[in-house]
């Protein structure tokens, strides 16, 4: 396993190695986590739990929520392997409710089918005046066969985003479309290879794609060496600062959004 400022997290031995659009929409959420004062911490669906790690770093006491066995398993190695002591569970617990200062979804609510339910159920464990912390692809004109092998119900639009938040009493105090211009060459790139691994793989219900989405990343493992390389740094770099400078347009492929909670 490996560790990087700019990289992250890298386990090829557990089948993950971060892809581009992970890495660009991960030094958003770490740029806006860095706002936030340090406290407890929560993010659901936290995958193979690379970025529970980096929360760790920044002084957040966090909490990973899993329901797939196959990432709990790769998030709990890697969490051991990266020497973090955060907790990462299975399944909700009661005492969860108002405890969090920060709640955080990432690429999660478009694989639930009433995403406004799970928004409820969010909101509950949020401390009055924490943050729920989401990202969510964007555009559903680009919908595509990278959104059916993960599983997704949908993409958002602006609107649509917003107005499911501020429906459940939030305050959006953030809101950004990252990713551009990289993300969405490498999303337009990935729909062939994506319509292989579907003809590849057969039938999958929504549940068993969601399960796999978040940690079956060996397609990109000679990707990775390529941007580990200093070439490769140096381009993320270039990309990293021109999705900043498009943040406050429609331009990307994802939405970054922190609302608070009163």
């Amino acid at each position: 396993m490996n560790y990087s400022p700019l990289l992250g997290i890298s386990a090829p031995e557990f089948g993950w190695t971060p892809p581009i659009r992970y890495l660009l929409r991960r030094a958003r959420i770490l740029a806006l986590a860095k706002e936030f004062p340090n406290g407890n911490l929560l993010e659901v669906g936290c995958g193979a739990g690379a970025l529970l790690c980096d929360f760790s770093r920044l002084g957040f006491k966090a909490t990973g929520l899993e329901t797939s066995e196959q990432a709990l398993a790769t998030a709990r190695e890697i969490a051991a392997l990266d020497g973090r002591h955060h907790q990462i569970a299975s399944q909700a617990h009661d005492a969860w409710t108002g405890s969090f200062d920060v709640v955080c979804a990432f690429d999660v609510l478009e694989h639930i089918e009433n995403d406004a339910a799970a928004i409820d159920n969010w909101i509950k464990w949020v401390s009055p005046g924490g943050i729920l912390l989401l990202s969510v692809p964007a555009h559903q004109q680009r919908w595509g066969a990278g959104d059916i092998w993960a599983g997704h119900w949908r993409r958002y639009e602006r609107p649509i985003l917003t107005h499911l938040l501020e429906s459940h009493g939030l305050n959006i105090t953030h809101l950004e479309c990252y990713g551009f211009p990289l993300a969405n060459l490498t999303e337009w790139a990935g729909e062939f290879t994506y319509q292989k691994m579907l003809d590849k793989r057969g039938t999958f219900s929504k549940k068993m794609a969601t399960d796999s989405s978040g940690i079956d990343r060996r397609s990109y493992s000679r990707l990775s060496k390529i941007i580990a390389s200093a070439p490769g740094r140096l381009a993320m770099r270039a990309a990293m600062a021109a999705q900043f400078a498009a943040k406050n347009t429609d331009w990307g492929s994802g939405y970054l959004v922190a609302a608070r909670k009163p």
